[in-house]
């Protein structure tokens, strides 16, 4: 069986407990066991780059003392946070929500939008994409105003948004599939598929799936290339 982490780049208690049922659920029949870690400094939530920097040194830390431990790292934030630098730091896999949500979604139709939290993510969204190159392939990058502590306080009002903003995507912007732009978006991502009628991505999921082929075929990050181990 391997091991995975999934650490949550956050402060927040009720998110770590929150997720720990999700991902078991997540690794229930296919030969994973998942366990979650928190930060002990960073943010409450990842919704700004100062959260995101506030929450990479804490990140790095805990997949450093992971990696004699475990067999792959998931960081749960659609940020990414330290997915770059952990690479570089450990010779097992880490894998970000964001890029591998994106990256199926390119398989499962022409373009993609993603439904994220706030003004502010359509931009960042934006911004990830072009550093993956996929700039052809989305089709709109929004957010739903609404912070990603609430999303779960309400789920029937934050599926309601999150499928307003995806027909649009797809009447208006032309996209075939909707990516959820916040691990804390799982809980709707059927409801929402549902009710838009396109593939629903949900990107806790699609990270999960993407360690566990990478785990299975043997895989990790090359390190001759963009990656580098730290003094080299």
């Amino acid at each position: 069986m391997k091991k995975v982490l999934v650490v949550n780049p956050v402060t927040s208690a009720g998110l770590e407990e929150k997720f720990r049922d999700y991902f078991a659920g997540l690794a229930s029949g296919h030969d994973l066991a998942i366990a979650t870690a928190s930060l002990e400094t960073g943010p409450a939530s990842v919704e700004t780059y100062f959260d995101e920097g506030f929450a990479v040194p804490g990140v790095l830390d805990v997949v450093v003392e992971a990696a004699e431990k475990y067999d792959g790292v998931i960081v749960n934030c659609f940020a990414d946070p330290g997915v770059e630098a952990a690479r570089e730091l450990v010779d097992i896999p880490v894998v970000g929500p964001a890029e591998a949500s994106m990256l199926l979604a390119t398989t499962l139709g022409h373009k993609f939008s993603v439904v994220s939290t706030f003004k502010n993510s359509g931009p960042w969204v934006e911004r990830q994409v072009r550093a993956l190159g996929l700039e052809a392939r989305l089709a709109s990058a929004v957010g739903i105003e609404l912070p990603v502590l609430e999303l779960g306080r309400d789920p029937g009002l934050t599926a309601r948004l999150i499928a307003e903003a995806a027909r649009e995507a797809v009447r208006r912007n032309g996209a075939e599939v909707i990516v959820l732009g916040c691990t804390c978006m799982a809980e709707v991502a059927r409801t929402v598929q549902d009710e838009v009628g396109v593939p629903v991505v949900e990107p806790a999921a699609a990270a999960v799936r993407m360690l566990q082929a990478l785990l299975e075929l043997g895989l990790t990050h090359s390190k001759i290339g963009v990656y580098a181990s730290p003094g080299h």
